[in-house]
């Protein structure tokens, strides 16, 4: 028997075999948290992440608009999704953190309760949204992502901002 094992052996040594080294198309990922859920957004969507700042409040405006920063000089918005995302007012206490975020017809801060980790995933790794999501969410939902023993929703920023203008009356910028 060994004898066998030998030639099997001694085969695959005579081989020249060449190691395939397969690269998988990745994407940037900021994962984070509002209301207990977990969220993730494409990385090259966000411009820059905010540690905890005061946010003025501005009278007269949409409940899902938290106020508005100096930020480098210049006045930003900062969206509370809480609502557009279906999840429970937020009365965190500790630091949230502000995603600064970039689409194509606007650009704003968006309020997060938890920034939980950036990092880069295989993209076969995002997985289409389920059926059972809500028609809400399923507006704005464009995969799912399983990240160690949990799974975040993909939210699409332009999605978002588009969702943002139509809840706040502010209809569709064109």
């Amino acid at each position: 028997m060994s004898e066998q094992l030998e030639q099997i052996l001694s085969h695959y040594q005579d081989e020249n075999r060449e190691i395939a080294n397969v690269d998988e198309p990745q994407c940037s990922l900021v994962l984070f948290k509002v209301a207990d859920k977990n969220f993730a957004f494409y990385g090259a969507q966000i411009k820059e992440i905010l540690a905890d700042r005061p946010v003025s409040w501005v009278p007269g405006c949409p409940p899902t608009l938290e106020g508005v920063i100096n930020h480098r000089g210049r006045v930003e918005s900062v969206i509370n999704i809480n609502q557009l995302v279906e999840a429970p007012a937020s009365d965190s206490v500790g630091k949230r953190s502000i995603l600064m975020g970039r689409g194509q017809k606007m650009q704003s801060g968006i309020l997060v309760d938890k920034l939980v980790d950036v990092l880069d995933v295989a993209e076969s790794l995002i997985h289409p949204a389920a059926e059972p999501l809500s028609a809400a969410m399923q507006e704005v939902v464009v995969g799912i992502v399983p990240i160690g023993s949990e799974y975040y929703a993909l939210l699409d920023l332009n999605l978002i901002f588009e969702r943002y203008l139509e809840t706040s009356g502010y209809g569709p910028l064109s």
